[in-house]
């Protein structure tokens, strides 16, 4: 018996997964697969090698927009920001800050006179 003989059963896809049919191929789709040379067994593999691409794609994503670590990188850019290589505080910084400490204390003061 040849693989052309029309007694054969029709080629089948195999689908991973113990609870799954092997389902078979529409003759359109296995002509089209004839015609550009390619195997279902490599399609399967494209199809696996996509998943797992994706699959990281969305680890990734997920590790990067975690809560926490978008914590951890807001605190550590708003530490670049007032802090110098050195990680002594900018000048600019701490004036600023004492500018608005002057600020809240006049305007304290002047709450409690009325």
């Amino acid at each position: 018996m040849s693989s052309t003989d029309p007694a054969l059963p029709a080629p089948r896809h195999e689908v991973p997964g113990r609870h799954r049919q092997p389902v078979p191929l529409a003759p359109e789709v296995q002509a089209e697969i004839d015609r550009r040379g390619r195997s279902a067994a490599q399609i399967q593999r494209d199809i696996a090698a996509r998943t797992e691409r994706l699959a990281a794609n969305v680890d990734e994503l997920s590790a990067r927009l975690a809560p926490s670590r978008l914590v951890k990188d807001g605190v550590a850019g708003v530490k670049a920001r007032v802090t110098t290589r050195d990680g002594n505080p900018r000048f600019e910084v701490l004036g600023a800050i004492a500018g608005a400490a002057v600020v809240v204390g006049l305007l304290l003061w002047r709450a409690r006179r009325r």
